[in-house]
């Protein structure tokens, strides 16, 4: 009898770590799919408060539901900010289209300023920064 209890609760573990997997999964493409959106229609505020709702969404997943931290606020107004730069580069010749390098140098001082004041911690912050050079 105690084998079947202790089946039963191996199969419920196993059942809820992938749920939680799928969720984190679907979050994750979910917020991805819309910062393409914005990319293409950037001056939609609409669309700009869903992509911040659906990354925060995520962000809460991928922290266990234990709330947001600045850094996750900071990390998604930069992806958002990213795929919102379009919008204004259109009316601009090249010569003033270069922020880019300097948009870049200001997310990595940022993401370094947060763990210097022990916002994040290293595992954090070497993976945004992953993140941040392979947007490049």
């Amino acid at each position: 009898m105690i084998w079947v209890i202790v089946v039963a609760v191996i199969a419920i573990a196993i059942w809820w770590a992938n749920a939680q997997e799928r969720a984190k999964k679907e979050a994750r493409e979910a917020y991805q799919r819309s910062l393409a959106s914005l990319k293409a229609d950037p001056r939609n505020a609409d669309l700009r408060q869903q992509t911040l709702a659906l990354g925060r969404a995520y962000s809460n997943l991928m922290r266990d539901k234990k709330g947001h931290s600045l850094f996750d606020e900071v990390a998604l107004m930069n992806d958002i900010n990213a795929a919102c730069a379009g919008a204004g580069e259109r009316t601009l010749d090249a010569r003033v289209a270069t922020p880019a390098v300097n948009d870049i140098e200001a997310r990595l001082q940022k993401l370094l300023s947060l763990k210097e004041r022990n916002l994040i911690d290293e595992s954090e912050y070497t993976s945004r920064r992953r993140e941040i050079l392979e947007s490049i």
